[in-house]
């Protein structure tokens, strides 16, 4: 839902930036001329170059407050603020040099991207999965069982040679003195990675094209993450709302006071993250696993956004996994699962309940489906011009395209095409698809999913497939499959939405995208390369450059070897799968046959999910705000106190970038945010 938001009288302590940003919108008030893109996109690129900078050094160096790995990063709200800031002083000096809305969404658009790629979305995972192998297989026989099987064409080291070499041994341990970075044997490992994630990245936008019509005009989704920036695009009498600031104070008081008590003790500090597994210390109930709560202002402002049965099923549906799980421990169920912060019965019902959204999500699509199978096959006229950032038949045929591309580079790494298919269907047609919609409709900032496509196609007896198989999969899942923040898809579908807000013509964003993407894998490849070199990546984040890029390759070792790690599949697991798929197809049934139905199939299918593990808590407190509100003040007083709850959003991002800017200049401790 978009609200209008009156003036309102500014506060004192903000009156000099208030009437800043609130004076006369010269631009708003003027007929938008044409985008001047040559201007915008220079210095969108510049931005652009700035958002992955301050990104990769805050998460990589300063390793404190990770500004950039959510689907809207922090990182770029604060950018955004001081870009619009700025743009209103070049207003009042020169209206005509000022950017327009439209101007703001394409400099917005690329910083988004730039974050998403420099952080978890590719670069923090492409550089370290071409050499953690190497580096870490002297402490195990992974040069015997991984080595002969690798694609040499894919690493940047000799496969043949004794390891770790000096071109891996460097990454991590710093450059000597003298020596200089190895451009050109990582560019040409890298460009050949960039070949699969291109063909991902053009199936993901296809997709995105497919389904943005449905989305955003027949259904109506919220897009709540769009709706910040784009009030923050729109300025003028927004910035002069008195809700918005004083929304805005409370996250900047509370992280304030939290980081100066950081670094002087005797400041109090205000609480916002209490670890519930604590109370549970008693066998076999201490087994339970990770069970928090986390007070987040920006959470709560998302979530205040979305629809109120959505926002019940979320939090619902996760304390009541947390129940059934102290009822498992009891009757001795297995409760830990790999690749989940869940029971593993709760992630089996997550993992079917996945392939049962995706599926109601093309069902419910059928109709628009239909019709773009008909423009595809030309017996229908196709939408009016520029609706689309290109033509349904594009869209198909590039989709068609780029997934046989993608099965042709697993291939040719390695992996037998048949089980590449699969897995990148699934990762496609569900992960993906799910994801996209979880944060279209239910504003979900961490996109991280409960299970692997291997998890699925195996039931997590990964001996069924073959050594070479598994050696592959153990780059595909560090690399995409495992970690799914940073997935582009939502970035797609934000940008389409936002574009049709501030009226930015579809072509213009198409060249934003191409232009904002290739430049901010270049500026992050880059940048990225010589941070290890210099630092040496064994004293960088720790997460990126060992853990993460090793995972798989441990995981899969004791079923190298044929016939080790030979255990039967467990009944449950295949069991609840199929009960999770079955359950969402009811509860998607019920939400079709009953208006007032209370159950969303999406909050149960998210149940084992890191952001909904996270984020629970504060679901729980903005529905306990929201549904009373509603009810008594009805739509005027949601649209009064709407403003407040962007506040908080803008002041928990714009406060997590600059204290990771003070850790990064000055080694400062940061306050501890609800979102690890």
């Amino acid at each position: 839902m978009r609200c209008s938001i009156g003036a309102s009288p500014s506060t004192p302590n903000l009156l000099w930036l208030m009437a800043l940003l609130a004076e006369g919108d010269a631009v708003r008030a003027t007929v938008h001329p044409q985008v001047r893109l040559g201007r915008t996109l220079l210095l969108g690129l510049l931005c652009s170059a700035l958002t992955s900078i301050i990104v990769a050094a805050a998460e990589l160096v300063a390793q404190t407050i990770q500004i950039g790995m959510m689907q809207l990063p922090p990182a770029v709200i604060a950018l955004l603020f001081v870009v619009v800031l700025l743009n209103r002083m070049v207003a009042r000096i020169s209206p005509r040099a000022a950017l327009h809305a439209p101007e703001v969404a394409i400099v917005f658009v690329m910083m988004l991207f730039s974050a998403l790629i420099a952080s978890r979305g590719v670069m923090e995972r492409l550089l370290p999965v071409q050499v953690g192998v190497s580096y870490y297989s002297e402490a195990s026989n992974w040069k015997q069982l991984y080595f002969p099987l690798l694609n040499p064409a894919l690493v940047p080291w000799d496969v043949s040679a004794p390891q770790p070499e000096p071109l891996v041994r460097w990454f991590y341990q710093r450059l000597p003195y003298g020596e200089s970075i190895p451009w050109a044997a990582w560019i040409s490992s890298t460009a050949r990675w960039l070949i699969l994630i291109g063909a991902v990245y053009v199936a993901l936008l296809c997709i995105s094209v497919l389904l943005r019509k449905h989305w955003v005009e027949n259904e109506r989704l919220a897009f709540p993450l769009v709706q910040l920036p784009l009030e923050l695009m729109r300025g003028g009498e927004f910035f002069a709302n008195r809700m918005f600031w004083l929304g805005a104070l409370v996250p900047l008081f509370v992280f304030t006071l939290n980081g100066l008590h950081r670094n002087i003790p005797t400041v109090p500090e205000i609480t916002l993250v209490f670890h519930l597994k604590d109370f549970f210390k008693t066998p076999p109930y201490d087994q339970m696993t990770m069970f928090s709560a986390y007070v987040s202002f920006a959470a709560i402002g998302f979530f205040f956004l979305i629809p109120t049965e959505l926002l019940f099923s979320f939090w619902f549906f996760y304390l009541l996994s947390k129940g059934l799980e102290l009822l498992g421990l009891t009757y001795g169920f297995e409760t830990q699962a790999k690749h989940a912060a869940a029971a593993g019965f709760v992630k089996w019902l997550g993992s079917g309940a996945f392939f049962a959204v995706a599926g109601y999500v093309i069902y419910s699509a059928r109709h628009h489906l239909r019709y773009v199978w008909q423009v595809v096959r030309g017996v229908a006229p196709p939408p009016p011009p520029d609706s689309e950032l290109f033509s349904y038949r594009w869209a198909f045929w590039g989709l068609i395209g780029a997934f046989v591309v993608i099965v042709l580079w697993v291939q040719w790494a390695g992996m037998d095409w048949w089980l590449a298919a699969l897995i990148f269907g699934i990762y496609l047609l569900v992960q993906a698809l799910v994801m996209a919609r979880c944060t279209a409709e239910g504003g979900l900032l961490i996109s991280e999913g409960c299970f692997t496509p291997m998890d699925v196609l195996t039931m997590e007896k990964y001996s069924l497939l073959s050594p070479r198989n598994l050696t592959v999969m153990a780059q595909l899942d560090a690399m995409l499959f495992r970690d799914l923040r940073g997935i582009p898809i939502t970035g797609f579908l934000d940008a389409q939405k936002l574009s049709g807000e501030v009226r930015l013509a579809k072509r213009n964003l198409l060249l934003t995208l191409g232009v904002g993407i290739v430049a901010a894998f270049v500026v992050a490849f880059v940048f990225q390369l010589w941070l290890p070199y210099t630092y040496g990546a064994l004293n960088l984040y720790t997460y990126v450059y060992e853990r993460q890029p090793t995972q798989f390759f441990r995981e899969n070792a004791p079923f190298m070897t044929p016939g080790a790690g030979e255990t039967p599949v467990p009944a449950f697991r295949p069991l609840f799968f199929g009960l999770g798929f079955v359950i969402t197809l009811l509860l998607a049934w019920g939400r079709a046959a009953f208006p007032s139905f209370p159950f969303h199939p999406l909050g149960f299918a998210m149940t084992a999910t890191w952001g909904v593990v996270i984020m629970w808590f504060s679901m729980l407190i903005a529905w306990l705000i929201k549904v009373p509100l509603l009810r008594y003040g009805g739509v005027p007083l949601y649209r009064r106190v709407r403003p407040f709850f962007l506040g908080m959003i803008f002041g928990e991002f714009f406060s997590a970038a600059v204290w990771a800017m003070l850790a990064l200049l000055y080694g400062v401790e940061t306050p501890v945010y609800p979102w690890p």
